[in-house]
Order: structure tokens, then sequence, then C-alpha cells
């Protein structure tokens, strides 16, 4: 797979070329290659990857929302987000888990589970140096797991230390939510609110430029939405929206053989000329040279 196109990956992309395979699940780290992933431009994945940071930081968007990584925290990319990495420390060190949905599909988790919402809600979890060696454990018995003998049992053996981490994380979001001081959480209803614009952002960044275009799915003024979106998320609405086009612009550009022309169309602005000045105000470099050079 080329590095340079990753617009939209299959979790069958980065199987067929990674040393390491159980049907659906890859496992790496530091000692062995790196997976076939690479955060250099922006990407989605029908996977899901789990990340856990020992050293450095770095800052990334997820869904267009900005996040910090740093060590002693996890990272979770749900399948079909958008990811894409802003800047990071030379020193980065990180351990990788990746695995489809149908690795995940017969695990016995509580009805009252919701780990998809609360991973949606904050993809990026700080935790103490405690509790990530607790989480390398099972990482590591995984690791030795994987790359031990294989028998007729290793697919359901990694299936369940894979069950019991994801109870632990799960664990630590339901206990950071507690520690939550009612004052700083969000109401239900500004919550729900957020959930729906960026989905929807996420759906129609391509043709919708307004906040009228989004506040007309919701059924709410434009006014109200702005407000609340500046109120929940400390920024505005067009900012949002700007930013949406902009990484759909950088995912086609690297990823796509379509022309300046043919993008500037596909995201619905007037001319080239119009994407160009709009690509460069926000990146500070024409599309072609992003395409070529970056």
């Amino acid at each position: 797979m080329t590095k340079n196109k990753l617009e939209r990956l299959k979790f069958s992309d980065i199987s067929e070329s990674s040393p390491y395979i159980i049907k659906n699940f890859i496992a790496s780290n530091n000692q062995r290659d790196k997976l076939d992933i690479s955060f250099d431009y922006p990407f989605s994945i029908d996977a899901i990857v789990f990340i856990i940071c020992l050293k450095g930081r770095g800052k990334v968007k997820i869904n267009f929302k900005e996040y910090i990584v740093e060590e002693n925290s996890i990272s979770i990319i749900l399948p079909n987000q958008i990811v894409e990495k802003i800047d990071h420390c030379e020193n980065h060190v990180v351990e990788v888990l990746c695995c489809s949905i149908d690795f995940l599909s017969d695990l016995p988790f509580p009805n009252n589970f919701e780990l998809p919402r609360r991973i949606a809600e904050n993809p990026i979890l700080k935790v103490t140096p405690e509790e990530i060696q607790h989480l390398l454990r099972y990482h590591s018995f995984i690791i030795e797991t994987f790359n031990g003998k294989q028998n007729q049992f290793q697919e359901k053996i990694i299936k369940g230390l894979l069950f019991s981490l994801l109870m632990e994380i799960g664990t630590i979001y339901l206990e950071q939510e507690g520690d939550i001081a009612p004052c700083e959480k969000m109401s239900s209803r500004n919550k729900e609110i957020v959930q729906q614009f960026m989905t929807l952002l996420k759906e129609h960044f391509k043709i919708g430029r307004t906040a009228s275009f989004y506040a007309d799915k919701m059924f709410i003024s434009p006014k109200y939405l702005s407000a609340v979106l500046k109120k929940e998320t400390g920024r505005a609405i067009n900012s949002w929206i700007e930013q949406a086009a902009i990484m759909g612009a950088k995912m086609m550009l690297k990823s796509t053989n379509l022309t300046v022309l043919q993008i500037s169309e596909e995201l619905n602005f007037p001319n080239p000329s119009y994407f160009g000045r709009f690509f460069k105000k926000s990146t500070g470099m024409t599309p072609k040279y992003y395409r070529e050079k970056v």
C-alpha cells in the first residue's frame, strides 16, 4: 500500500501487509515492524485502533476536533472516523492494537457498557502511570500470545484478553466521568446538538458551508446552533465548517488523482482560484504544493 494513498483505508489493506495477523486482528509493538498506517495525512479506516502513548507529545484531529496525545494517554479510533496528525515530537513512542468490528462482534459486553459512545465523545483519555502499566500488561500478554505457538484456541484466547482490556478501559471512562464536576458537564440537550452537528458535518462537509445548512437539518435556528457550539466547544461554527473542508481537501489531494479543479468542484467551491486561496489561507501552501511536496 502506497504511503501517500490513505484516504479511506480498509482493514484488509493493512492486514495484507502486516507480518502478524489473526484474521481480523493485528498487533504491533515497538520492537517489531510498524503497521502500515501513516498519520502523516488525513485518513479514515473501517476498524478500531487502540494506541497507548508511552513517551512524547503530539496533537491529532479526530472528526475535526483537536486533541493532545501525550505520555500516559490512550487513544481509540473508531471505524470511519476522520483522523489527522497535527504535530508530534521526535521521541513519540506508542503501542498499537488494531481489529475489525467483526473481531469484537461476539464479545459479551454488558448492555449498559456504552463504550463506543464514551469513546466517540472523548477518544483521548489521560490516565495515571499505574493505569498505563496495568493496560500495558494486557497489551504485552496479547502480544506474547499472538507471537507464541499457534494453537486452535489462540484466537479465542486473544479475544478474551482483548475483552478484558476493553472492560478495563470502560472502567477508567466510568471513573473519570464520575470525577467531572456537575458544572463542567455539558447539558444533555447541548451534548445532543454538538454530536448531531459533528455527525452531519462529517456526512455533508463537501456541500454544507453555512450554519443555516446544518441548522435546517437539525430543526433549530442558525443562531441557536452557533451559540451552543461556541459555548460547548469554544469555537465558532464557521471554524468547524472550514476545517472540515480543508481536511476533506487534504484527503483528496493525497489519496486521489483528481485535479485541483475537480477537487474544488467536488467540495462545492465556485472555482479553483477561490479554492486555492481558501486552502492557502488555512494551510500556508497551495493545493499543488501540498500534494507534491508535503
